[in-house]
């Protein structure tokens, strides 16, 4: 089960292809990104990747943008205090999954965005002297950083499901991989087994107590003392410190 030598992973993002809102900076509010949405019916902002997003519909004028954001500034300002400090990717960044660590270059050979994953490296090539402070880099980076979040994910996680539940006697029917936030791990009525891809994130450790918890609802359903009971005889007592830690750990994205 510690076997972390990856396949290769290979994407290349042309910068042609990169669709750049327009940004515009609020001196309380940080930099805001616009994006015009035929289909919306009214102004919506959002917290994504870091910073405000302003989605508005065609035939709003930019005074009419701003006159908004005038109005809904104390409350944009308590979304972004309740945000978590978003991770900001960067060539010196220390970033690492229980699988792959990220080695973040620029090259001068190329103005495309390039990735590989290979033998537990995350290499991400950049244009050289490109502004990481920018949204739409971050966004782009983040972006490759997912895809091989999710790439080991489906490559790591059935293989683990398999080996617990052989090992401490469970059934399942499916493992399957979301892009949940909210939820490490849930199972069904019929033993299906669902697992964010955001738990490449946790240590592997924790990775491994989502498993046998989930696997634990396979038999119980619930969290009654029957579910902790044995839960706590597959991780040798140790359930609700793990399940506190759990709790406790911090997800930066």
């Amino acid at each position: 089960m510690r076997d972390i030598i990856g396949k290769s992973l290979t994407y290349i993002v042309r910068l042609f292809f990169v669709q750049i809102p327009m940004v515009i900076t609020d001196k309380d509010l940080g930099e805001i990104r616009l994006v015009k949405n035929v289909q919306a019916r009214r102004i919506i902002v959002r917290r994504k990747d870091g910073c405000l997003q302003l989605t508005y519909p065609s035939g709003v004028t930019m005074s009419f943008i701003e006159k908004t954001i005038v109005e809904m500034k104390p409350r944009l300002l308590k979304l972004l205090e309740k945000a978590p400090k978003s991770q900001l990717f960067t060539p010196d960044i220390e970033f690492r999954t229980f699988s792959f660590v990220l080695n973040l270059i620029e090259s001068k050979s190329t103005s495309n965005y390039y990735m590989k994953l290979k033998d537990a490296v995350l290499t991400v090539s950049c244009p050289i002297g490109i502004d990481y402070g920018d949204a739409q880099v971050q966004s782009t980076i983040k972006n490759f950083v997912e895809k091989a979040l999710r790439y080991e994910a489906k490559r790591l996680f059935p293989e683990k499901v398999k080996y617990y539940a052989q090992t401490f006697g469970f059934s399942f029917s499916t493992v399957k991989i979301n892009k949940s936030r909210t939820r490490w791990g849930s199972c069904s009525s019929k033993k299906s087994i669902n697992l964010s891809y955001y738990c490449m994130l946790l240590p592997e450790h924790l990775v491994d107590f989502v498993i046998l918890h989930e696997l634990c609802h396979t038999i119980e359903m619930n969290h009654g003392e029957r579910f902790w009971q044995l839960l706590n005889q597959i991780t040798g007592d140790k359930a609700k410190g793990l399940t506190k830690e759990l709790k406790a750990f911090k997800m930066n994205w």
